[in-house]
């Protein structure tokens, strides 16, 4: 039942053009931010998160809120004129600084996705800015750094987008200090790392493994290698080293060279082992 076994319900109630309530899954929307329930039921969620985990950081996220529910929601559009709010931005402003207050108060920091700080909350020093909306991520970093934040970078790193052939190459050859201000960035220790994303619209359990690996591979080595370590020919070799290692322990990596070329890898583009499907027969 999740969030509707609380009462009251916190998920924001959608409507239908007639103001109805929406039937079955359209029922609701994201939280309803406009209730103190929902800021009662998130002091007590984080608290025990805190008394849980030992980690300093929790992720708060703060991106891709639809507000079509919102707009339908005759009480929400109350709340916004009752408090001078003239964007759902700013709703969602509103609702992410009573959240980050209420995380500072506990003692907990935060890593926020980039809306946020673009967004103008009042967050704490040491937060640290997730930058992913692809674009000109190297703007965004310089802004975020500029003021003193710390970051990680993810925009360039999106899994989920497969091409044909090998495409790890294109991610092993992104710095992440390669913006306006980034060498100095880099040296305050501003440039905090970078992060794999896969989304999962076309992935679930049959294929995120493949999908994932090794290409992944190349995001990891490039975050702690080095900015002169760039030979795409040399890396080559310890990510299909890597994958063949991954394979021997049944894992499905899938391959990053093309197996019928002699010219990849010096005609070593296979593995000592190969991955064994095991089948169901369906009778």
């Amino acid at each position: 039942e999740g969030y509707l076994a609380l009462d009251p319900p916190i998920l924001t109630t959608c409507y239908d053009s007639n103001g109805k309530p929406l039937p079955g899954v359209a029922a609701t929307g994201p939280l309803d931010v406009t209730l103190n329930a929902t800021y009662t039921f998130l002091g007590a969620l984080y608290k025990e998160l805190k008394s849980v985990f030992p980690d300093q950081y929790v992720h708060v996220g703060g991106d891709e809120v639809p507000s079509d529910c919102w707009a339908s929601n005759p009480g929400v559009q109350a709340y916004m004129r009752a408090h001078s709010l003239t964007s759902f931005a700013d709703l969602e402003t509103l609702y992410e600084q009573r959240l980050l207050d209420m995380l500072k108060k506990q003692g907990t920091s935060y890593i926020v996705w980039q809306e946020i700080f673009d967004n103008g909350a009042n967050i704490a020093p040491d937060t640290v800015i997730d930058v992913w909306k692809g674009g000109d991520w190297q703007k965004e970093m310089a802004t975020v750094t500029k003021a003193g934040f710390h970051s990680v970078l993810s925009a360039p790193f999106y899994l989920n987008v497969i091409s044909y052939g090998e495409d790890w190459p294109k991610y092993y050859q992104v710095e992440p200090s390669n913006f306006t201000g980034g060498a100095d960035a880099d040296k305050a220790g501003l440039v905090g790392g970078v992060e794999v994303c896969m989304w999962s619209e076309f992935v679930d359990a049959s294929n995120f493994i493949s999908r994932i690996w090794p290409r992944a591979a190349s995001v990891a080595e490039r975050g702690w290698s080095a900015k002169t370590v760039r030979d795409v020919d040399d890396a080559r070799f310890r990510i299909h080293e890597f994958r063949c290692k991954m394979i021997a322990r049944g894992i499905n990596a899938e391959p990053i060279t093309n197996g019928g070329s002699p010219a990849e890898l010096n005609n070593h583009n296979f593995c000592p082992i190969e991955w064994v499907p095991h089948y169901t027969r369906p009778w």
